[in-house]
């Protein structure tokens, strides 16, 4: 079974080609593509498993990034009429989650032509 006509992949998918494949005892995976066996599943669950992790640690670091810079700040003294830095956090987090999803967004349509 061949690519579909007009199919280019794209470099991510010649990259993760690339990648040594091994299965949950750490040894070698054949490269071929083998849906239906054991160690083939294995080793495509062992790479999104990876994924997830780096995924939930860079949330995780996000969360405390924000938690820290913007909800714990020290208390004003009396009579301070001065904002405190940081008023803007939630205007930033929204803007950057626009951002964030434009170019998601951005991105997709490139990988569809």
């Amino acid at each position: 079974m061949g690519a579909p006509p007009g199919y280019r992949p794209s470099a991510w998918v010649h990259l993760l080609h690339q990648l040594p494949r091994a299965d949950f005892q750490l040894r070698p995976v054949p490269s071929g593509f083998a849906p239906q066996e054991q160690e083939y599943q294995q080793a495509l669950l062992l790479v999104a498993a990876l994924a997830g992790l780096g995924l939930g640690l860079s949330l995780i670091f996000i969360a405390v990034y924000l938690i820290r810079f913007c909800c714990c700040r020290p208390p004003e003294p009396p009579g301070s009429k001065t904002p405190s830095p940081g008023g803007g956090c939630v205007t930033w987090s929204c803007i950057v989650a626009l951002l964030a999803g434009w170019c998601w967004r951005w991105w997709r349509g490139w990988v569809r032509q």
